[in-house]
Protein backbone atom coordinates (compact mmCIF):
# COMPACT_ATOMS: atom_id res chain seq x y z
CA UNK A 1 0.00 0.00 0.00
CA UNK A 2 0.84 3.55 -0.68
CA UNK A 3 -0.10 6.13 2.00
CA UNK A 4 -3.23 6.27 4.25
CA UNK A 5 -5.37 8.77 2.13
CA UNK A 6 -5.48 5.70 -0.67
CA UNK A 7 -5.92 2.92 2.17
CA UNK A 8 -9.60 1.94 3.07
CA UNK A 9 -10.09 2.38 6.41
CA UNK A 10 -10.40 -1.17 8.17
CA UNK A 11 -10.37 -2.39 11.48
CA UNK A 12 -8.85 -5.76 10.85
CA UNK A 13 -8.28 -8.22 13.84
CA UNK A 14 -4.63 -8.76 12.49
CA UNK A 15 -3.79 -5.31 12.30
CA UNK A 16 -5.55 -3.89 15.38
CA UNK A 17 -3.29 -7.27 17.12
CA UNK A 18 -0.21 -6.39 15.62
CA UNK A 19 -0.78 -2.57 16.57
CA UNK A 20 -1.63 -3.14 19.89
CA UNK A 21 1.51 -5.55 20.51
CA UNK A 22 3.66 -2.72 19.41
CA UNK A 23 2.16 0.04 22.07
CA UNK A 24 2.66 -3.03 24.96
CA UNK A 25 5.87 -3.10 23.64
CA UNK A 26 6.77 0.49 23.81
CA UNK A 27 4.55 1.43 26.52
CA UNK A 28 7.16 1.29 29.61
CA UNK A 29 10.54 0.44 28.80
CA UNK A 30 13.08 1.28 25.35
CA UNK A 31 13.16 -1.41 22.44
CA UNK A 32 14.44 -1.02 18.62
CA UNK A 33 11.53 -3.08 17.01
CA UNK A 34 11.59 -4.15 13.50
CA UNK A 35 8.18 -4.49 11.89
CA UNK A 36 8.54 -6.82 8.61
CA UNK A 37 6.61 -7.72 5.68
CA UNK A 38 6.38 -8.31 2.08
CA UNK A 39 5.95 -5.57 -0.87
CA UNK A 40 2.38 -4.93 -0.30
CA UNK A 41 1.63 -5.57 3.32
CA UNK A 42 0.98 -2.50 4.13
CA UNK A 43 3.73 -1.40 6.41
CA UNK A 44 3.13 2.49 5.22
CA UNK A 45 0.11 2.58 6.24
CA UNK A 46 0.31 0.69 9.65
CA UNK A 47 2.65 3.50 10.28
CA UNK A 48 0.81 6.17 10.42
CA UNK A 49 -2.22 4.52 11.19
CA UNK A 50 -0.07 3.90 15.04
CA UNK A 51 1.27 7.43 15.27
CA UNK A 52 -2.44 8.42 15.06
CA UNK A 53 -4.17 6.34 17.03
CA UNK A 54 -2.14 4.23 18.76
CA UNK A 55 1.01 6.26 20.07
CA UNK A 56 1.32 7.82 23.70
CA UNK A 57 4.95 9.36 23.61
CA UNK A 58 4.91 13.27 23.79
CA UNK A 59 7.77 13.72 21.28
CA UNK A 60 7.52 11.54 17.89
CA UNK A 61 9.38 11.87 14.65
CA UNK A 62 8.20 10.09 11.51
CA UNK A 63 10.75 9.76 9.15
CA UNK A 64 10.22 8.24 5.19
CA UNK A 65 13.33 7.16 3.71
CA UNK A 66 14.32 7.21 -0.23
CA UNK A 67 17.06 6.70 -2.06
CA UNK A 68 18.16 10.26 -2.36
CA UNK A 69 18.37 11.18 1.06
CA UNK A 70 21.95 11.05 2.72
CA UNK A 71 23.19 9.80 6.27
CA UNK A 72 23.38 13.60 7.41
CA UNK A 73 19.54 14.36 6.08
CA UNK A 74 18.38 11.15 8.02
CA UNK A 75 19.66 12.97 11.03
CA UNK A 76 18.77 16.27 10.71
CA UNK A 77 14.77 14.98 10.29
CA UNK A 78 14.87 12.57 13.09
CA UNK A 79 16.59 15.06 15.75
CA UNK A 80 14.38 18.05 14.27
CA UNK A 81 11.22 16.38 15.33
CA UNK A 82 12.47 15.20 18.74
CA UNK A 83 14.40 18.54 19.93
CA UNK A 84 12.38 21.74 18.57
CA UNK A 85 14.82 24.63 17.48
CA UNK A 86 17.85 22.41 18.45
CA UNK A 87 21.47 22.95 17.30
CA UNK A 88 23.55 20.08 16.55
CA UNK A 89 26.27 19.03 13.70
CA UNK A 90 24.80 16.63 11.07
CA UNK A 91 27.71 14.62 10.80
CA UNK A 92 27.79 13.72 14.66
CA UNK A 93 26.08 10.73 15.46
CA UNK A 94 22.99 11.05 16.93
CA UNK A 95 23.35 10.21 20.40
CA UNK A 96 26.06 12.80 20.76
CA UNK A 97 23.91 15.33 19.58
CA UNK A 98 21.12 14.58 21.38
CA UNK A 99 23.15 14.67 24.85
CA UNK A 100 24.52 18.04 23.58
CA UNK A 101 20.42 19.57 23.08
CA UNK A 102 18.97 17.75 25.92
CA UNK A 103 21.72 19.27 28.55
CA UNK A 104 21.17 16.39 31.16
CA UNK A 105 16.91 16.84 30.64
CA UNK A 106 14.47 13.73 30.81
CA UNK A 107 13.27 12.18 27.52
CA UNK A 108 10.22 10.21 25.89
CA UNK A 109 9.98 10.01 22.41
CA UNK A 110 9.36 7.65 19.58
CA UNK A 111 10.74 7.34 16.27
CA UNK A 112 8.96 5.55 13.29
CA UNK A 113 11.02 4.93 10.12
CA UNK A 114 9.53 3.92 6.91
CA UNK A 115 11.18 2.16 4.29
CA UNK A 116 13.73 1.14 6.87
CA UNK A 117 15.83 -1.54 4.91
CA UNK A 118 16.97 1.73 2.59
CA UNK A 119 18.92 3.22 6.18
CA UNK A 120 22.17 2.62 6.39
CA UNK A 121 23.76 0.45 8.29
CA UNK A 122 25.93 3.92 10.45
CA UNK A 123 22.30 4.86 11.19
CA UNK A 124 21.06 1.72 12.04
CA UNK A 125 24.12 1.25 14.60
CA UNK A 126 23.19 4.97 15.54
CA UNK A 127 19.59 3.86 16.45
CA UNK A 128 20.72 1.29 18.46
CA UNK A 129 23.09 3.02 20.69
CA UNK A 130 20.28 5.64 21.18
CA UNK A 131 18.27 2.82 22.71
CA UNK A 132 20.89 0.97 24.74
CA UNK A 133 21.57 4.66 26.33
CA UNK A 134 18.05 4.78 27.18
CA UNK A 135 17.95 1.93 28.54
CA UNK A 136 20.63 2.66 31.01
CA UNK A 137 18.61 6.15 31.88
CA UNK A 138 16.17 6.66 34.60
CA UNK A 139 15.06 9.88 32.84
CA UNK A 140 15.04 8.80 28.77
CA UNK A 141 12.77 6.63 26.92
CA UNK A 142 13.35 6.20 23.48
CA UNK A 143 11.68 3.76 21.23
CA UNK A 144 12.34 3.18 17.90
CA UNK A 145 9.81 1.09 15.22
CA UNK A 146 11.61 0.21 11.53
CA UNK A 147 8.78 -0.91 8.79
CA UNK A 148 10.93 -2.58 6.42
CA UNK A 149 11.19 -5.23 4.28
CA UNK A 150 11.34 -9.14 5.59
CA UNK A 151 15.00 -10.17 5.53
CA UNK A 152 16.49 -6.82 4.61
CA UNK A 153 17.74 -5.72 7.95
CA UNK A 154 18.49 -8.49 10.22
CA UNK A 155 22.37 -8.64 9.05
CA UNK A 156 23.14 -5.40 10.51
CA UNK A 157 20.52 -5.62 13.62
CA UNK A 158 22.84 -9.02 14.21
CA UNK A 159 25.70 -7.31 14.25
CA UNK A 160 25.23 -3.90 16.31
CA UNK A 161 23.85 -6.05 19.12
CA UNK A 162 26.01 -9.23 19.14
CA UNK A 163 27.49 -9.80 22.49
CA UNK A 164 25.01 -7.59 24.15
CA UNK A 165 22.29 -8.86 27.08
CA UNK A 166 19.48 -7.35 24.53
CA UNK A 167 18.44 -7.99 21.27
CA UNK A 168 16.05 -6.12 18.77
CA UNK A 169 12.20 -7.46 18.49
CA UNK A 170 11.40 -8.48 15.40
CA UNK A 171 7.03 -8.82 14.37
CA UNK A 172 6.02 -9.90 11.25
CA UNK A 173 2.62 -8.30 9.37
CA UNK A 174 0.76 -12.08 8.65
CA UNK A 175 -1.70 -12.03 5.04
CA UNK A 176 -5.44 -10.81 5.61
CA UNK A 177 -7.27 -13.89 6.72
CA UNK A 178 -10.18 -15.54 4.04
CA UNK A 179 -12.66 -13.09 5.99
CA UNK A 180 -10.60 -10.11 5.79
CA UNK A 181 -10.37 -10.68 2.70
CA UNK A 182 -13.68 -11.00 1.75
CA UNK A 183 -14.35 -8.09 3.50
CA UNK A 184 -11.74 -5.86 2.05
CA UNK A 185 -12.39 -6.90 -1.46
CA UNK A 186 -16.57 -5.81 -0.89
CA UNK A 187 -14.97 -2.75 1.23
CA UNK A 188 -13.25 -1.79 -2.24
CA UNK A 189 -16.02 -2.56 -4.87
CA UNK A 190 -18.23 -0.37 -2.89
CA UNK A 191 -16.12 2.59 -2.74
CA UNK A 192 -15.07 2.08 -6.51
CA UNK A 193 -19.22 2.01 -7.33
CA UNK A 194 -18.66 -1.07 -9.39
CA UNK A 195 -22.07 -2.74 -11.47
CA UNK A 196 -22.20 -6.52 -11.03
CA UNK A 197 -20.37 -7.37 -14.02
CA UNK A 198 -17.44 -5.33 -12.56
CA UNK A 199 -17.40 -7.18 -9.49
CA UNK A 200 -17.26 -10.48 -10.82
CA UNK A 201 -14.59 -9.93 -13.05
CA UNK A 202 -12.90 -8.45 -9.37
CA UNK A 203 -13.49 -10.92 -7.61
CA UNK A 204 -12.17 -13.96 -10.35
CA UNK A 205 -8.64 -11.73 -10.72
CA UNK A 206 -8.72 -11.72 -6.67
CA UNK A 207 -9.20 -15.03 -6.20
CA UNK A 208 -5.83 -15.52 -8.11
CA UNK A 209 -3.95 -13.19 -6.33
CA UNK A 210 -1.56 -13.29 -2.43
CA UNK A 211 -3.74 -12.38 0.38
CA UNK A 212 -2.40 -8.96 1.00
CA UNK A 213 -3.70 -5.86 1.17
CA UNK A 214 -1.01 -3.94 -1.36
CA UNK A 215 -2.19 -6.30 -4.33
CA UNK A 216 -5.60 -6.34 -3.89
CA UNK A 217 -5.75 -2.75 -3.78
CA UNK A 218 -3.66 -2.64 -7.22
CA UNK A 219 -6.27 -4.95 -8.49
CA UNK A 220 -9.27 -2.27 -8.28
CA UNK A 221 -6.93 0.21 -10.12
CA UNK A 222 -6.55 -2.04 -12.65
CA UNK A 223 -10.12 -2.42 -13.23
CA UNK A 224 -10.46 1.40 -13.42
CA UNK A 225 -7.48 1.99 -15.01
CA UNK A 226 -9.21 -0.82 -18.09
CA UNK A 227 -12.54 0.86 -17.45
CA UNK A 228 -11.31 4.33 -18.37
CA UNK A 229 -9.00 3.09 -21.33
CA UNK A 230 -11.65 1.06 -23.29
CA UNK A 231 -14.08 4.80 -22.73
CA UNK A 232 -10.93 6.75 -24.52
CA UNK A 233 -10.50 3.56 -27.14
CA UNK A 234 -14.02 4.25 -28.05
CA UNK A 235 -14.06 8.28 -28.88
CA UNK A 236 -10.93 7.64 -31.15
CA UNK A 237 -12.84 6.50 -34.09
CA UNK A 238 -14.87 9.73 -33.51
CA UNK A 239 -12.19 11.80 -33.13
CA UNK A 240 -10.47 10.25 -36.53
CA UNK A 241 -13.82 11.18 -38.04
CA UNK A 242 -13.73 14.62 -37.00
CA UNK A 243 -10.33 15.36 -38.47
CA UNK A 244 -11.34 13.63 -41.47
CA UNK A 245 -13.85 15.83 -42.13
CA UNK A 246 -12.28 19.48 -41.09
CA UNK A 247 -9.60 18.43 -43.72
CA UNK A 248 -11.92 17.59 -46.98
CA UNK A 249 -13.56 21.29 -45.54
CA UNK A 250 -10.02 22.82 -45.28
CA UNK A 251 -9.07 21.89 -48.80
CA UNK A 252 -12.26 22.68 -50.28
CA UNK A 253 -12.01 26.42 -48.92
CA UNK A 254 -8.44 26.66 -50.50
CA UNK A 255 -9.41 25.38 -54.22
CA UNK A 256 -12.51 28.24 -54.37
CA UNK A 257 -10.19 30.65 -52.98
CA UNK A 258 -6.76 30.33 -54.88
CA UNK A 259 -8.20 31.82 -58.42
CA UNK A 260 -8.90 34.99 -56.77
CA UNK A 261 -5.28 35.23 -54.94
CA UNK A 262 -3.77 34.38 -57.98
CA UNK A 263 -5.11 37.31 -60.09
CA UNK A 264 -4.97 39.90 -57.57
CA UNK A 265 -1.13 39.91 -56.99
CA UNK A 266 -0.49 40.02 -60.95
CA UNK A 267 -2.86 42.89 -61.15
CA UNK A 268 -0.79 44.92 -58.52
CA UNK A 269 2.14 43.87 -60.17
CA UNK A 270 1.65 45.30 -63.30
CA UNK A 271 0.33 48.30 -61.71
CA UNK A 272 4.15 48.94 -60.01
CA UNK A 273 5.95 48.17 -62.90
CA UNK A 274 4.37 50.81 -64.63
CA UNK A 275 4.23 53.32 -62.09
CA UNK A 276 8.26 52.33 -61.81
CA UNK A 277 8.78 53.02 -65.34
CA UNK A 278 6.92 56.63 -65.32
CA UNK A 279 8.77 57.46 -62.30
CA UNK A 280 12.28 56.82 -63.81
CA UNK A 281 11.42 58.41 -67.38
CA UNK A 282 10.63 61.64 -65.10
CA UNK A 283 14.20 61.77 -63.23
CA UNK A 284 16.32 61.40 -66.15
CA UNK A 285 14.26 64.24 -68.62
CA UNK A 286 14.90 66.20 -65.31
CA UNK A 287 18.87 65.40 -64.94
CA UNK A 288 18.77 65.42 -68.64
CA UNK A 289 17.53 69.50 -68.27
CA UNK A 290 20.03 70.51 -65.38
CA UNK A 291 23.10 69.32 -67.26
CA UNK A 292 22.05 71.33 -70.50
CA UNK A 293 21.20 74.30 -68.68
CA UNK A 294 24.91 74.18 -66.48
CA UNK A 295 26.56 73.76 -69.91
CA UNK A 296 24.84 76.81 -71.40
CA UNK A 297 26.02 79.06 -68.70
CA UNK A 298 29.61 77.60 -68.70
CA UNK A 299 29.75 78.42 -72.43
CA UNK A 300 28.22 81.88 -71.82
CA UNK A 301 31.18 82.37 -69.22
CA UNK A 302 33.88 81.47 -71.54
CA UNK A 303 32.41 83.60 -74.31
CA UNK A 304 32.93 86.96 -72.05
CA UNK A 305 35.93 86.01 -70.17
CA UNK A 306 34.21 88.14 -67.44
CA UNK A 307 33.80 87.57 -63.77
CA UNK A 308 31.49 88.36 -61.31
CA UNK A 309 32.07 89.19 -57.74
CA UNK A 310 29.92 87.15 -55.35
CA UNK A 311 31.22 88.25 -52.45
CA UNK A 312 28.12 90.16 -51.48
CA UNK A 313 26.06 86.72 -51.25
CA UNK A 314 28.38 85.99 -48.39
CA UNK A 315 27.32 86.36 -44.68
CA UNK A 316 28.73 88.99 -42.69
CA UNK A 317 31.76 88.44 -40.16
CA UNK A 318 30.55 87.08 -36.68
CA UNK A 319 31.21 89.50 -34.46
CA UNK A 320 32.78 87.92 -31.22
CA UNK A 321 33.80 91.31 -29.26
CA UNK A 322 32.02 90.89 -26.39
CA UNK A 323 31.62 87.07 -26.15
CA UNK A 324 34.84 86.82 -24.23
CA UNK A 325 34.80 88.27 -20.46
CA UNK A 326 37.32 91.20 -20.14
CA UNK A 327 38.44 91.23 -23.98
CA UNK A 328 37.74 94.84 -24.46
CA UNK A 329 38.84 96.16 -20.88
CA UNK A 330 40.28 93.88 -18.42
CA UNK A 331 40.68 96.39 -15.81
CA UNK A 332 36.61 96.71 -15.14
CA UNK A 333 34.46 94.17 -13.93
CA UNK A 334 31.04 93.93 -13.05
CA UNK A 335 29.79 92.13 -10.41
CA UNK A 336 26.29 90.28 -11.42
CA UNK A 337 24.64 88.52 -8.26
CA UNK A 338 23.07 84.98 -9.04
CA UNK A 339 19.53 86.14 -8.14
CA UNK A 340 19.86 89.35 -10.89
CA UNK A 341 20.68 87.33 -13.67
CA UNK A 342 18.23 84.73 -12.49
CA UNK A 343 15.60 87.92 -13.10
CA UNK A 344 17.30 88.66 -16.00
CA UNK A 345 16.74 85.56 -17.74
CA UNK A 346 13.02 85.47 -16.69
CA UNK A 347 12.32 88.57 -18.02
CA UNK A 348 13.86 88.13 -21.39
CA UNK A 349 11.81 84.86 -21.49
CA UNK A 350 8.69 86.81 -21.28
CA UNK A 351 9.70 88.95 -24.29
CA UNK A 352 11.57 91.24 -22.28
CA UNK A 353 15.31 92.87 -23.14
CA UNK A 354 16.13 92.01 -19.50
CA UNK A 355 16.65 95.38 -18.58
CA UNK A 356 13.12 95.89 -16.53
CA UNK A 357 14.79 93.06 -13.95
CA UNK A 358 17.25 95.60 -12.30
CA UNK A 359 15.81 98.45 -10.04
CA UNK A 360 19.17 98.64 -8.38
CA UNK A 361 22.55 99.46 -9.51
CA UNK A 362 25.32 96.65 -9.67
CA UNK A 363 27.36 97.90 -7.85
CA UNK A 364 26.53 100.18 -4.66
CA UNK A 365 30.10 102.15 -5.00
CA UNK A 366 28.97 103.56 -8.34
CA UNK A 367 25.60 104.42 -7.20
CA UNK A 368 26.60 107.72 -5.36
CA UNK A 369 28.31 109.14 -7.90
CA UNK A 370 25.77 108.29 -11.03
CA UNK A 371 24.41 111.59 -12.44
CA UNK A 372 20.65 112.13 -11.62
CA UNK A 373 19.10 111.83 -14.84
CA UNK A 374 15.56 113.56 -15.48
CA UNK A 375 12.86 111.61 -17.07
CA UNK A 376 12.68 112.20 -20.43
CA UNK A 377 10.53 110.62 -23.08
CA UNK A 378 12.58 108.18 -25.23
CA UNK A 379 14.81 108.27 -27.57
CA UNK A 380 16.28 105.52 -30.19
CA UNK A 381 20.12 106.04 -29.24
CA UNK A 382 22.74 102.95 -29.87
CA UNK A 383 23.09 100.46 -27.08
CA UNK A 384 26.52 100.58 -25.80
CA UNK A 385 27.95 96.97 -24.88
CA UNK A 386 28.34 95.70 -21.54
CA UNK A 387 30.25 93.07 -20.64
CA UNK A 388 28.71 91.29 -17.43
CA UNK A 389 30.83 89.22 -15.29
CA UNK A 390 29.12 86.41 -13.13
CA UNK A 391 31.96 85.64 -10.17
CA UNK A 392 31.60 82.18 -8.90
CA UNK A 393 29.73 82.34 -6.03
CA UNK A 394 30.11 79.53 -3.13
CA UNK A 395 26.46 78.20 -2.84
CA UNK A 396 25.09 78.22 0.69
CA UNK A 397 25.69 75.17 2.50
CA UNK A 398 22.19 72.81 2.77
CA UNK A 399 20.23 72.32 5.66
CA UNK A 400 20.95 69.55 7.06
CA UNK A 401 17.73 67.18 7.20
CA UNK A 402 16.78 66.11 10.69
CA UNK A 403 16.75 62.37 11.43
CA UNK A 404 13.76 60.55 11.01
CA UNK A 405 11.97 58.94 13.86
CA UNK A 406 11.78 55.11 13.53
CA UNK A 407 8.33 54.44 13.83
CA UNK A 408 7.45 52.67 16.80
CA UNK A 409 7.44 49.03 17.29
CA UNK A 410 3.85 47.49 16.86
CA UNK A 411 2.51 46.33 20.57
CA UNK A 412 2.92 43.04 21.17
CA UNK A 413 -0.73 40.96 21.22
CA UNK A 414 -1.12 38.51 24.02
CA UNK A 415 -2.42 35.85 21.98
CA UNK A 416 -5.45 33.98 23.88
CA UNK A 417 -5.18 30.25 24.50
CA UNK A 418 -6.53 27.61 22.73
CA UNK A 419 -6.96 24.83 25.18
CA UNK A 420 -11.05 24.61 25.35
CA UNK A 421 -11.28 24.84 21.35
CA UNK A 422 -8.25 22.25 20.55
CA UNK A 423 -10.59 20.17 22.86
CA UNK A 424 -13.07 20.05 20.56
CA UNK A 425 -11.43 18.80 17.51
CA UNK A 426 -12.03 14.77 17.04
CA UNK A 427 -9.28 12.61 18.40
CA UNK A 428 -8.24 10.75 14.18
CA UNK A 429 -7.27 14.41 13.30
CA UNK A 430 -4.12 16.05 12.60
CA UNK A 431 -2.23 19.51 13.19
CA UNK A 432 1.04 20.87 12.32
CA UNK A 433 3.19 21.94 15.40
CA UNK A 434 5.30 24.90 14.49
CA UNK A 435 6.99 25.54 17.77
CA UNK A 436 7.72 24.63 21.48
CA UNK A 437 8.10 27.63 23.68
CA UNK A 438 8.39 27.97 27.70
CA UNK A 439 6.89 31.02 27.83
CA UNK A 440 3.24 32.85 27.13
CA UNK A 441 5.28 36.62 26.26
CA UNK A 442 7.91 34.22 23.99
CA UNK A 443 4.58 32.60 22.55
CA UNK A 444 3.31 35.88 21.70
CA UNK A 445 6.68 37.31 20.04
CA UNK A 446 6.66 34.28 17.84
CA UNK A 447 2.96 34.71 16.18
CA UNK A 448 3.80 38.64 15.87
CA UNK A 449 7.07 37.83 14.25
CA UNK A 450 5.49 34.97 11.78
CA UNK A 451 2.37 37.00 11.47
CA UNK A 452 0.34 33.96 12.16
CA UNK A 453 -2.66 35.93 14.38
CA UNK A 454 -4.82 34.61 12.09
CA UNK A 455 -4.01 31.23 10.87
CA UNK A 456 -2.08 29.64 14.08
CA UNK A 457 -3.50 28.80 17.56
CA UNK A 458 -1.50 28.42 21.16
CA UNK A 459 -1.97 25.89 24.07
CA UNK A 460 -0.78 25.53 27.39
CA UNK A 461 0.77 22.27 28.46
CA UNK A 462 3.20 20.94 31.46
CA UNK A 463 6.25 19.32 31.10
CA UNK A 464 8.72 18.08 34.30
CA UNK A 465 6.45 20.41 36.25
CA UNK A 466 7.43 23.50 33.95
CA UNK A 467 4.30 25.45 30.98
CA UNK A 468 4.87 24.97 27.87
CA UNK A 469 3.68 26.70 25.23
CA UNK A 470 2.80 24.89 21.47
CA UNK A 471 1.91 26.66 18.76
CA UNK A 472 0.30 24.92 16.06
CA UNK A 473 -1.82 25.40 12.58
CA UNK A 474 -4.23 23.26 10.62
CA UNK A 475 -6.78 20.62 10.87
CA UNK A 476 -6.47 17.65 8.83
CA UNK A 477 -7.95 13.76 8.52
CA UNK A 478 -4.19 12.42 7.99
CA UNK A 479 -0.68 12.51 8.28
CA UNK A 480 -0.21 12.79 4.51
CA UNK A 481 -2.86 15.27 4.15
CA UNK A 482 -0.97 17.39 6.72
CA UNK A 483 2.24 17.19 4.92
CA UNK A 484 0.76 17.61 1.56
CA UNK A 485 -0.66 21.39 3.40
CA UNK A 486 3.07 21.89 4.70
CA UNK A 487 4.06 23.13 1.20
CA UNK A 488 0.82 25.70 1.02
CA UNK A 489 2.63 27.27 4.14
CA UNK A 490 5.03 30.64 3.70
CA UNK A 491 8.34 30.32 3.11
CA UNK A 492 9.62 31.68 6.46
CA UNK A 493 7.59 29.12 8.09
CA UNK A 494 8.27 26.27 6.06
CA UNK A 495 11.69 27.27 7.32
CA UNK A 496 10.42 26.22 11.14
CA UNK A 497 10.63 22.53 9.62
CA UNK A 498 6.68 21.96 11.21
CA UNK A 499 6.08 18.22 12.05
CA UNK A 500 2.96 16.46 11.92
CA UNK A 501 1.03 15.76 15.12
CA UNK A 502 -2.17 13.92 16.31
CA UNK A 503 -4.39 15.40 18.58
CA UNK A 504 -4.68 12.32 20.25
CA UNK A 505 -1.27 13.48 21.96
CA UNK A 506 -2.77 17.34 21.55
CA UNK A 507 -5.20 16.56 23.72
CA UNK A 508 -3.52 14.24 26.41
CA UNK A 509 -0.77 17.56 26.44
CA UNK A 510 -3.89 19.93 27.43
CA UNK A 511 -4.53 17.39 30.05
CA UNK A 512 -1.54 17.73 31.75
CA UNK A 513 -1.92 21.61 32.29
CA UNK A 514 -5.25 21.72 34.16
Amino acid sequence: MTGSHDMIALDLDSQIQLLSRIQFLTRFSSNLVQITGEAGAGKTWLSERYLENWANEPTQSLLICNTSQQDAQHRAIILRQIVRDGVFNENDSMLQSLEYMLEGNSVHALIVIDNAQRLSANIIAELWALVTEAQQRNNWQINVLLFSLRGKLNKWLHKVSYGQGVKPLELEISPLADNEREMFIEVMMVSRQLDAAQRRALKAKAALLPSLPGALKGLGQQEISSMEEKKRRSLIPLVLLVLFLLVIGGGLVWWAVKPQMQTVPVEIAETVTDGVKSLNEILDEQEKALSEAGSQADDELVATGEVTDDTINLPDEPVVEGMTVGRRDPSRRIVVPDNVVDAIIDDQETGGDGTAAVQEPLIPELAANAPVVEETKPVAVAKPEVELVAEVIAPKPEAVPAPIAEPAAAPLVDVPLANKVLLTVPASRYALQLAALQSKQAANEFMQEYELGGTALVYETRRNGEPWFMVLVGDYPSVADARRAEVALPESVRNLTPWAKSFTQIHKEIALAN
